[in-house]
């Protein structure tokens, strides 16, 4: 998985190529498959190979499963997707149609591209903390209707400690009471997974609801935790009394996901949002946040031009 300032392999997986096609697009306004055939050729001639038409074979196939991956996430975002074929299939531009949602794609992006365990904060703003607050929106959508409600639960939540937490969550929800540490013992944690909360509400304000607990992740190394949040777990060990409907399990990633491995992450993850999901349900974000997304995006694409 490359991370910028480096650049993906010849190797590469198709999903990574259109992450950086779409990172050149940006940055340049627009990019060819001549350009990008040039740079797996140079990157090709450090490899071991039969002969150069071999690998210029190779190198053409992966572009076409580039070009594949690009229509499909076109599709995926239902006319929300900031980046445009030519005619021809050989030119791809930054031609975005929806501001909000063009910033947004690019936030995930780069979110996903960059080292987020040293490079998540531009601007005074933590972009682990915005996929949070992007996650909670996308769920609130997702579950439709101007009934839905969201909480965003994890670290963007602010200073709160987590028993405050817990019981603001409850309260919020109508279900469980309060915070309960069922260990007898202290607790450490921060947000044992629990990131974004969404539910819809029924006028009697009763128990049982359909409710989701998402878990968030930037970055590229998401796919080994993506068994990690357990609802029915935190709310044994942390809630005072259980939920009379147990939630359904969410996971949000900045990354557009391997297609060729979607069934395991979703069967690992639970209710699956990649990059497109996300894009695809995230709308009317508020202008604060789409004003810090914005100003984040800004700040990482100013670092990231130098080396596209």
């Amino acid at each position: 998985m490359f991370k910028l300032p480096a650049k993906p392999t010849v190797g590469a997986d198709v999903h990574e190529l259109a992450d950086f096609v779409e990172l050149m697009a940006w940055a340049n306004k627009q990019t060819s498959s001549r350009e990008i055939l040039a740079y797996l050729g140079r990157e090709g001639e450090n490899d071991e190979n039969e002969g150069c038409e071999d690998q210029d074979d190779h190198n053409a196939d992966a572009f076409g499963g580039v070009i594949d991956e690009i229509e499909h996430r076109s599709a995926a975002c239902d006319g929300r997707y900031p980046f445009s074929l030519d005619k021809t299939g050989s030119v791809i531009s930054h031609t975005p149609k929806q501001q909000d949602s063009a910033w947004l794609y690019c936030f995930l992006l780069l979110a996903t591209r960059l080292n987020m365990a040293r490079n998540r904060v531009y601007a005074r703003i933590d972009g682990t903390a915005l996929l949070e607050e992007i996650s909670a929106i996308c769920l609130k959508q997702y579950l439709g209707g101007a009934r839905a409600k969201s909480f965003v639960f994890g670290t963007a939540e602010g200073s709160a400690d987590f028993p405050d937490r817990v019981t603001a969550l409850c309260k919020s929800i109508g279900e469980g009471r309060r915070y309960k540490n069922h260990y007898d013992l202290p607790n450490n944690a921060k947000d044992d997974k629990l990131d974004a909360v969404a539910w819809v509400p029924f006028a009697d304000g009763k128990a049982s609801k359909l409710i989701i607990f998402g878990q968030c992740k930037t970055g590229t190394a998401w796919s080994e935790q993506a068994c990690q949040l357990r609802p029915e777990n935190f709310i044994k060990k942390w809630v005072e009394t259980s939920f009379l409907y147990s939630p359904v399990r969410a996971y949000c990633i900045s990354e557009a996901a391997n297609r060729t491995r979607w069934g395991g992450y979703a069967i690992d993850g639970g209710l699956f949002f990649d990059r497109c999901r996300l894009v695809d349900y995230c709308n009317g974000v508020d202008p604060a946040l789409q004003a810090k997304i914005i100003k984040w995006t800004k700040a990482a694409l100013r670092e990231t031009k130098n080396v596209l």
